[in-house]
C-alpha cells in the first residue's frame, strides 16, 4: 500500500481499496475499486468517514453486452475488512472537495449509466486519481481489473521521485506501504 502527503497538513485521507472475487453474506461479489474518505476537515472540522464506488443497480448477463442502469454505492465496514487497501493520501479540503465532486458528477450521470467496458468502478477511481494528480493508466487492459488498475497506480506512483518509505507490510501484495509526497515540494538534492 502506499500512503501519499501533501506538502500542506491535510486531516483527511482518501484510501484506494480493491475487492475481489468471492462470496459475500449469502450472495457472490464480482471485483470492485473504491474509496475511503476519512478524517476531519481542515476548514471547519467536520468529521469525514464515508466511501465510494461505482456499479451496476443489478448484476445480470445483459451487463456484459449493453449499457445499464449504474449507481454510486457506498460499502459496508464488514465488505470494507475485506478490502485491500492500496494507496493512501492525505488530501487538503479543496481536494477533498474536488472528490465529492466527481462522486457527485458520477451520480447524476443518465441512465443507463454503468457500460462494463467504459464506465464501471474502475474508470469511476481512475477519475479521482487523476483528479488528484496520481499517474493513473487509461490502458483499456485495466478495464476489467480493478485490482490489476490499482497495483498499477501503486507502481506509478513508487516510481516517482515523490516517495517516502512508511513501513507497513501488506502480506497478500508483497509490497510495503510508503507515503507519497503530492504538491509543490523542493527538489531533492
Amino acid at each position: 500500500m502506499l500512503a501519499l502527503a501533501s506538502a500542506a497538513t491535510a486531516d483527511v485521507t482518501l484510501t484506494f481499496y480493491s475487492h475481489h472475487f468471492g462470496t459475500y453474506g449469502l450472495g457472490v461479489t464480482f471485483p470492485h475499486a473504491y474509496v475511503r474518505l476519512s478524517g476531519t476537515t481542515k476548514a471547519d472540522a467536520k468529521p469525514v468517514n464515508s466511501n465510494f464506488g461505482f456499479t451496476a443497480e443489478t448484476i445480470s448477463p445483459s451487463i456484459m453486452w449493453e449499457p445499464v442502469e449504474g449507481y454510486v454505492i457506498s460499502m459496508p465496514d464488514d465488505y470494507m475488512a475485506m478490502s485491500q487497501p492500496h494507496l493512501s493520501l492525505p488530501i487538503s479540503d479543496e481536494q477533498y472537495r474536488s472528490v465529492l465532486a466527481i462522486v457527485d458528477r458520477w451520480r447524476k450521470y443518465p441512465q443507463p449509466s454503468y457500460n462494463l467496458d467504459s464506465k464501471n468502478c474502475v474508470t469511476f477511481v481512475r477519475d479521482i486519481a487523476i483528479a488528484l494528480r496520481l499517474p493513473a493508466s487509461t490502458d483499456d487492459k485495466f478495464i476489467r481489473d480493478p485490482r490489476g488498475f490499482l497495483e498499477d497506480l501503486q507502481l506509478r506512483a513508487s516510481k516517482t521521485t515523490r516517495i517516502v518509505p512508511t513501513g507497513r507490510s501488506i502480506p497478500s501484495a508483497n509490497t510495503k506501504t510508503q507515503t507519497v509526497r503530492t504538491g509543490v515540494e523542493s527538489p531533492t538534492p
